[in-house]
């Protein structure tokens, strides 16, 4: 088991260095690397470079997201959406866009994000304790207003509704070092905080009461992963939009293929979750002609649904059922 997660973190790794290499050598616009001019120098470190490493990150965190929210509600199909958090960041980054505060797009989405996630935490709190049935329930009602609430606003701006309905698509044209420096250190810092708890996250799996006999403060485990979890999904929406199904394909696959426990799931996850995004943002990028760009959200959408689908074809009974 040793050897088989420290084989899939370096195989990972060394895939990961490879996307993130072939992502930064290629784009709509060719490069001579034989002889680079000025234009080249700007594009490859000014445009690509912290592009891959804004993508990479984004598709690190939002797996990790929801590695955490299927432990923390025991359901491996759940994640940052269930929660209603990617719904309602998506809400404050368009209150951002529509009063032309377009440079502040991440901060209205973090707090919009936070916002949403302490109303589900609020509603889904009975007796001082989680419910992750409640707080299934609540992250539908939290996404079903923050939804309805986009439609208005959408409706009311017929000067934003482009740049708004574009961005909700989700993308990494705004990349910039200073976001990828901010999100390495929320992911790095939620990873040292996690990496402590990964046998007590193994346990939580089972009921809360085995969990408890265990010595597992469940409680607090929940909150924190929950805490965590929400807000690496609420600074993935402010810089990238909302990008569906990461958060589900990349654990659940890592799963199907034998990686179980959280001292595996969780870095593998990370890794995974890089390769997975910066190979879905060079096709977004190469796939049209004439320098055109497909969101990325619709390709991970397209994947996702895909993939869900046989799923359930499948392995049906599989999903009854979380380990």
């Amino acid at each position: 088991m040793f050897k088989r997660k420290w084989t899939g973190i370096i195989v990972g790794s060394m895939l990961l260095a490879l996307t993130a290499l072939l992502g930064v050598l290629k784009g709509s616009v060719s490069i001579d690397f034989s002889a680079l001019t000025d234009t080249d120098k700007n594009i490859l470190f000014y445009v690509r470079v912290p592009r891959v490493f804004l993508s990479g990150l984004v598709g690190a965190a939002l797996s990790l997201s929801g590695v955490l929210f299927q432990y923390v509600m025991k359901n491996p199909l759940a994640d940052s959406f269930t929660t209603g958090v990617s719904a309602s960041a998506a809400m404050g980054a368009v209150v951002a866009i529509m009063t032309g505060l377009t440079g502040l797009v991440p901060l209205f989405a973090f707090v919009a994000g936070v916002i949403g996630l302490f109303a589900v935490y609020r509603i889904s709190t009975v007796a001082g304790r989680v419910q992750p049935i409640t707080m299934l329930l609540a992250g539908i009602v939290v996404s079903t207003f923050s939804s309805a609430t986009i439609s208005f606003m959408k409706y009311l701006s017929d000067d934003a509704v482009s740049s708004i309905v574009f961005w909700l698509m989700g993308g990494f044209q705004a990349a910039t070092f200073g976001k990828d420096l901010v999100l390495l250190f929320a992911l790095l810092l939620v990873w040292l905080l996690i990496r402590r708890e990964y046998m007590a996250l193994d346990i939580i799996c089972f009921d809360d009461k085995t969990a408890r006999a265990s010595g597992v403060d469940v409680d607090r485990l929940r909150k924190v992963s929950f805490l965590v979890a929400a807000l690496l999904t609420a600074f993935s929406v402010g810089y990238a939009g909302i990008i569906a199904f990461v958060g589900l394909i990349v654990p659940h696959v890592l799963r199907l293929v034998g990686f179980r426990k959280a001292d595996e799931l969780v870095p593998m996850s990370m890794v995974t979750g890089a390769v997975f995004m910066i190979l879905n943002d060079l096709v977004s990028r190469t796939l049209l002609p004439e320098g055109q760009e497909l969101p990325v959200g619709i390709i991970t959408s397209s994947l996702g649904g895909g993939f869900f689908l046989y799923i359930l074809v499948k392995r049906k009974k599989e999903l009854h059922y979380f380990a």
